[in-house]
């Protein structure tokens, strides 16, 4: 066993916990904010799960101001954790909740996160709160709260939850600020003021594509809304972060317009410092700390660190495991060339490859969202972007498939080139099974020190709206439905990827540079590109016509919009899985190795983070 290795293993390990704890140092503001995990009964028997941060200073004798965090569709509560923080060191008790069937919290058919994900009315959606008045309640109980400053934040999908929950709860609720939600805009447009006997802040960033959908007008025109402007009692264009009424008598209105997109909103100075502005002036702390002071992007910058190192471990525990006995006969020579001919093929086979998931990500993805969750797959998020692995694959076979008849098989391509047979040009199941007992050791690793590193941290491994989430029991039961279709995808992806990264190359003799920029190319390079023309697009002038229909939303369809917002998870996703199977099949040219590693781990990165429909 190689020492340097063992050494890599165990640096990356301590790196791991290092960042992580940094990381969690900035969250929990160096321990002067108490954050602990708490769950409370919902009306049909389940659980909701949520996080509540504590201040030092929060005591019976002493209630502060608290606010409860609602986060966006088919997300968690980690995703809007740099709001929580950033409240909690300014001196409110924040209570953070994963929504019906989101993280932790169990499902209650027809009151889910988002019910159907992307594939129902949304009407239906309108009418549910996800719990946000049951975390009213929860707060309400706490010595340590004001009960007379209770006040209410949500993203997207949330701003309509504690919307619906504030007006029920109008007596209990001091200000609410939604951010990103253009059905709270709708709400605001069509309902009287008066009823809203409270506060209220709005964040419409100027690049928020799904408020723009929703509302059918840019930040710019919405200001000039007549509707907008009546719920605001003026009768001039809105002045963004002017305060029309009085905070004092509860009639207080301030929209706030920073540069961010939808998602963009998470991870925005402007609106975070926004957030901070508006509660200072509803529910005054006297922190002394100004909205421009803000942590947030250094816990991110950590975090990011601690993927990277965690990612690291990965594979560097994977070799230690390979070279131990136990493995060992995983390792094959490698010793037969994969036939390329010529060029010309393999290089349009390899594009070809790389641009299918760009080219099919809307079209397909708008198809998908028609079909609903299951029993067996009760995650329409997860589905949705699960069968688009498959179909890609399946697109990418054909093309590895012509390319093999016409090209590989004859010069020689075989079973044991492409990693499939053992040195000796046989496939053995006995082999195949040692490959996925490996394949489960590795991803229990992992998972395990992820749980570990939440139990003591309380955070998880993300950044933006990407995150490896501790593994619940209840979601644990789904990694077999889901595994098996992920095998498909990966095992075709993997084959492709390696195959025509290896064309020509014996053992490990080829270039490492070229094996590695291919796997990801092939894995990620298309939603990285969709991901920057939709950013790019939706941040600048920038339209091109075969991706924005009409501007700002791509395809003119909202669920398209969706999609291209979800590439912040499938391009660090398949980043990751893409480097663990180069580096695990350079190790062993071996296919099946790194292809049930690569599959495992996106299957329990999927199942963890998205909402159940079912």
């Amino acid at each position: 066993m190689s020492r340097k290795t063992k050494t890599t293993a165990v640096i990356s390990l301590i790196l791991v916990f290092v960042f992580m704890f940094v990381a969690a140092g900035f969250n929990n503001d160096w321990g002067r904010v108490h954050i602990s995990d708490v769950y409370y009964p919902n009306s049909e028997g389940g659980m909701i799960h949520a996080q509540l941060f504590i201040p030092e200073n929060a005591s019976s004798a002493n209630p502060l101001p608290a606010i409860l965090n609602m986060h966006g569709g088919s997300d968690y509560l980690q995703t809007v954790s740099n709001y929580s923080l950033e409240l909690a060191r300014r001196g409110y008790v924040v209570l953070s909740v994963d929504a019906y069937g989101s993280g932790a919290s169990d499902y209650i058919d027809g009151k889910a996160a988002v019910n159907a994900g992307v594939g129902q009315e949304s009407t239906s959606a309108l009418k549910m709160d996800g719990g946000a008045s049951l975390g009213i309640e929860q707060l309400l109980s706490y010595k340590f709260v004001d009960k007379e400053n209770i006040g209410l934040t949500g993203h997207s999908m949330g701003g309509t939850y504690i919307a619906n929950a504030a007006l029920e709860y109008a007596d209990s609720v001091k200000a609410i600020m939604p951010w990103g939600s253009g059905s709270f805009v709708d709400k605001m447009k069509a309902t009287d003021s008066s009823e809203f006997r409270f506060n209220v802040g709005y964040i419409n960033a100027q690049c928020d594509e799904m408020v723009y959908f929703a509302t059918g007008e840019e930040t710019s025109k919405l200001l000039d809304d007549a509707s907008l402007k009546n719920f605001f009692g003026t009768d001039a264009r809105i002045v963004p972060e002017q305060v029309y009424g009085s905070f004092d008598a509860g009639t207080a209105r301030v929209i706030y317009t920073p540069k961010a997109t939808h998602i963009g909103n998470i991870i925005c100075k402007g609106s975070v410092g926004a957030m901070a502005s508006f509660f200072e002036m509803a529910m005054p702390t006297d922190s002394g700390i100004s909205s421009d002071n803000q942590v947030w992007m250094y816990k991110e910058a950590f975090s990011v660190l601690a993927i990277a190192a965690l990612v690291a471990f990965m594979i560097s525990f994977a070799f230690v495991l390979l070279d131990s006995p136990v493995f060992a006969a995983l390792k094959h020579s490698g010793g037969k060339a994969i036939a390329g001919g010529s060029s010309v093929p393999r290089l349009i086979g390899t594009l070809i490859c790389i641009a299918v998931p760009a080219l099919t990500l809307h079209k397909v993805g708008l198809w998908l969202a028609t079909k609903k969750a299951t029993k067996l797959l009760p995650m329409n998020w997860a589905n949705n972007l699960m069968w688009l692995a498959v179909i890609n694959a399946l697109i990418m076979l054909v093309v590895f498939l012509v390319w093999h008849f016409v090209w590989g098989k004859k010069e020689g391509s075989c079973l044991a080139a492409y990693g499939f047979a053992e040195d000796d040009g046989k496939v053995r199941a006995s082999g195949i099974l040692k490959a996925f007992l490996f394949a489960v050791t590795v991803i229990a690793t992992i998972y395990f020190i992820v749980n570990l590193c939440y139990g003591l941290f309380k955070i998880d491994f993300r950044f933006w709206q990407f995150g490896i989430m501790p593994i619940t029991l209840k979601r644990f039961a789904y990694f077999i439905p889901y595994g098996v279709f992920f095998l498909v995808a990966f095992g075709i992806m993997n084959t492709v990827s390696t195959a025509f990264a290896s064309i020509g190359e014996k053992g490990n003799k080829g270039s490492t540079a070229k094996q590695y920029l291919l796997g990801w190319l092939i894995g990620a390079g298309g939603y990285t590109v969709i991901m920057l023309i939709y950013y790019i697009g939706l941040r600048t002038t920038f339209r091109p016509p075969f991706f924005f229909a009409y501007a700002p939303f791509s395809n003119g369809h909202p669920n398209s919009l969706v999609y291209s917002m979800k590439t912040t998870v499938l391009v660090p996703t398949f980043t990751i899985v893409s480097l663990v199977n180069t580096a695990l099949y350079r190790k062993t040219k071996n296919v099946y190795v790194g292809w049930f590693v690569a599959a495992f781990m996106a299957a329990m990165i999927l199942i963890c983070t998205n909402a159940f429909a079912v």
